[in-house]
């Protein structure tokens, strides 16, 4: 069964941690657990690889990992055991998509630039709908993006800090209702304490970041973050710490220099809502 690469990270990376913080090297680390080749560590550590179970408790007391980490971390490894990438839809689009709901359930925040649509985990099953009709897999990808929003809602919910411009407020993508209703939801959600919506007015002076296009910051407890790129017909994940970083200074610019604050963002969404509902 495909591993969900996003908790082999996050497991990785703790991993990695513990054995630096114990003073060992990974050759140490092997030897020491009785790991047949400095190679399976090393890609476990760099989120490639999953260990066995019984491989990961002989790492676990060379490292002296105690009870409640240990039950934690053997959650982890279990929650990447699977599903995994799974064959969703089109070859490509699927892919990425599949990828994506792996990230965001290993997500612990996660920061999302829509200058054109609502973002996708704020958006109603009927907007999504409407963004994705005349597709041959529509009901699947909207069942799909409906899932994603539980993580925003679960025991643990994950951070969301969605930034969006002004004028994906006001486009008709669906009929007044869908819109509304949209709106609604978007209020609705940032009520919970760990979604925050700043909206990015549309008439903002000058070049920002939000006019390079979407983007989509996603951050762990542990492992490295990711960017997904995502347009139309062609998606990218970003690694590199580097471009990374340059996402991370741009959602922070965003918030600083460019959006509103949650408060005002609030207040204009629900403006806009009141709008639609008088005339």
């Amino acid at each position: 069964m495909p591993e969900n690469k996003a908790f082999v990270r996050e497991l990785g990376a703790e991993l990695r941690q513990l054995r630096e913080r114990a003073g060992l090297s990974q050759r140490e680390l092997t030897t020491r657990a009785g790991i047949s080749s400095n190679s399976r560590v090393s890609e476990l550590e760099s989120g490639q690889r999953l260990l066995r179970q019984d491989e990961l408790g002989r790492i676990f007391d060379v490292l002296e990992v105690g009870h409640a980490d240990r039950e934690r971390l053997l959650s982890l490894a279990r929650s990447a055991e699977g599903p995994g990438e799974l064959n969703v839809g089109a070859p490509g689009v699927g892919r990425t998509l599949a990828k994506l709901i792996d990230y965001e359930q290993a997500a612990t925040r996660i920061t999302d630039a829509s200058p054109l649509l609502i973002p996708g985990l704020l958006q109603t099953s009927h907007y999504a709908k409407a963004i994705m009709n005349g597709e041959s897999d529509t009901d699947m990808r909207v069942t799909l993006r409906a899932g994603r929003r539980d993580i925003l809602t679960r025991r643990n919910p994950c951070e969301l800090v969605a930034f969006i411009d002004s004028e994906a407020l006001i486009r008709p993508v669906g009929p007044p209702d869908v819109m509304a209703d949209q709106l609604r939801h978007v209020l609705e959600l940032a009520e919970r304490p760990n979604v925050t919506v700043q909206v990015v007015s549309s008439t903002h002076p000058g070049f920002h970041p939000m006019l390079g296009g979407a983007f989509e910051l996603i951050e762990f407890a542990k492992a490295r973050p990711v960017v997904l790129l995502d347009h139309q017909r062609s998606s990218t994940f970003l690694w590199e710490e580097a471009e990374v970083l340059e996402y991370i200074e741009m959602a922070e610019r965003i918030r600083r220099e460019v959006a509103m604050t949650p408060k005002e963002s609030v207040e204009v969404i629900a403006g806009i809502v009141h709008g639609m509902e008088t005339t």
